[in-house]
């Protein structure tokens, strides 16, 4: 039987928008946007070696601020479901996400039942698995829809 879960109260969701502006001002790369702001221009005159190791170095740069911006998309848009009185509230099944989860994920769309439940259709749909961070779906084949 499925434990009953209440509304959030305004304490509650005040740490948690809190918490979810806190981690938006603490992202790396928040304002940095364009391959100038990063810095990731090649050194001059640079042999093999150094253009090598600055390639390697700027992808991890631009993979890390690309998660980032993915994040903070989620944060914005848990944040405007604040506006509209919809944070906390499942995206599936419409019951309130525990208090517990959402301070550990603040970003977090489903309540835990769901999540286990999507994670669980995912991992047995081995054939068509969809990315997490490019939201579509993924033939493990080689071929990408």
């Amino acid at each position: 039987m499925a434990e009953k879960i209440r509304a959030l109260n305004k304490k509650q969701l005040e740490v948690l928008r809190q918490k979810l502006l806190d981690e938006k001002h603490s992202l790396v790369f928040n304002d940095k946007v364009a391959v100038v702001d990063l810095g990731l221009a090649l050194p001059d005159g640079s042999d093999e070696v150094e253009q090598s190791i600055t390639d390697y170095t700027n992808s991890h740069l631009l993979r890390f601020r690309n998660r980032e911006v993915f994040y903070a998309k989620k944060i914005d848009k848990a944040l405007k479901s604040f506006e509209k009185n919809e944070y906390g509230l499942c995206a599936d099944c419409g019951c309130w996400i525990k208090f517990e989860r959402l301070l550990a994920r603040p970003t977090a769309e489903l309540c835990i039942i769901c999540k286990e439940d999507s994670e669980r259709d995912e991992s047995s749909n081995f054939s068509g698995r969809q990315s997490k961070s490019l939201g579509r779906v993924v033939d493990l084949t080689g071929m990408m829809a």
